[in-house]
């Protein structure tokens, strides 16, 4: 595993050039796959992964994408690495300073970096993937790290990596933003505490449609549910309409008065 410090730099220009489009679309659902794309243009990456490890030790995904011929979809293999591998990434056992002079840290790593086979061999070998360039960064609402994978027999170029470091603090300046939009005002915790709450009070809503209100109470955008529940934005909309119909309301103001 190579730990690379990554000053302040403007961003590359090739890339810079294709930024306003992602920026535009923070909070957005077209977020994830407008920064995809930048990525697959510019390293043939497959898998792009964003996770926030917050102070409480809460792991968020931010995104996971791939291409649509890449096999397992990447949220699938998102969830099993926060599930199951976490604890078992190298990456996460780096301690960052937020006071550091860099802005950012580059760590490249391959499959055969990690010690654990469960975690090399579910979430590297059996999806094809053999290489991971991460840009982390530690703030006060915790840590960001974004991943770029390559697959399996195939390697990051210099000139792939010198990108990826060049655009390292516009990237992770994209993503804090479309964190900050996205994320739980209250946390999980709240989604959980309004979850139970609605069993109580609204008995007649089904499982699902508990799970998207409690979020929606929560504070999440609809892309944000559609992440967190691993359904689409269409299932979330779908939901949150059949719920609202059986509660008799047509707002978030009128189903925190519900739950309150």
């Amino acid at each position: 595993m190579q730990l690379v410090a990554i000053q302040q730099a403007v961003a590359a220009r090739s890339i810079l050039a294709t930024m306003p489009r992602v920026i535009e679309s923070v909070g957005r659902s077209d977020f994830s796959s407008g920064l995809f794309d930048i990525a697959r243009r510019f390293t043939g990456t497959e898998i792009v992964t964003a996770f926030v490890a917050a102070p409480d030790g809460e792991v968020h995904t931010l995104l996971a994408e791939n291409h649509y011929n890449s096999g397992q979809p990447a949220l699938d293999i998102a969830r099993r690495y926060v599930s199951r591998h976490w604890g078992a990434d190298p990456a996460n056992a780096i301690a960052l300073d937020e006071s550091d002079e860099a802005d950012c840290w580059g760590v490249r790593m391959k499959a055969g970096d990690i010690e654990s086979s469960a975690y090399r061999s579910e979430c590297y070998l059996s999806v094809g993937l053999s290489e991971r360039f991460s840009l982390l960064q530690r703030r006060e609402a915790g840590t960001m790290r974004l991943s770029i994978y390559r697959r399996r027999k195939e390697s990051f170029s210099e000139a792939e990596i010198d990108n990826l470091v060049e655009s390292a603090p516009l990237l992770m300046a994209a993503l804090w933003r479309h964190y900050e939009v996205t994320k739980p005002a209250g946390g999980r915790g709240a989604a959980r505490d309004f979850h139970a709450r609605l069993e109580k009070a609204a008995p007649e809503l089904s499982k699902r449609e508990r799970d998207v209100c409690a979020l929606v109470a929560a504070g999440l955008t609809s892309e944000g549910i559609a992440l967190e529940l691993g359904v689409g934005i269409n299932t979330v909309l779908t939901y949150r309409k059949r719920a609202y119909a059986r509660l008799g309301i047509s707002s978030q103001n009128e189903l925190m008065r519900i739950l309150m």
